[in-house]
């Protein structure tokens, strides 16, 4: 089961805050899990990152000339990211 993410881009909107591409603001990261300030930074960067990230990764799947993106043994550890990134929350 998939279900969709926050429409990106996503983008960062003051202090570790992300917003959606309406401007929404859905996460918040603390520095209090990260090792350093840095370290919740560089994490806040990821995850505005990641719907384009996504998106560059189902592209890459599709250019496959084995397979067009419908899986192969080349691209099968494309494949298993964009399932994680795609997984519904259980």
């Amino acid at each position: 089961m998939t279900a969709a993410h926050a429409p990106g881009p996503w983008k960062r909107i003051g202090h570790r805050m992300i917003a959606d591409a309406n401007g929404n603001a859905f996460c918040e990261v603390w520095s209090g899990g990260c090792d350093s300030l840095t370290a919740a930074d560089a994490t806040e960067a990821l995850i505005a990152a990641a719907p384009g990230m996504l998106a560059k990764l189902r592209q890459l799947a599709g250019e496959c000339a084995e397979c067009q993106g419908r899986g192969c043994r080349d691209c099968a550890d494309i494949q298993a990211v964009i399932s994680k990134a795609t997984r519904a929350a259980s």
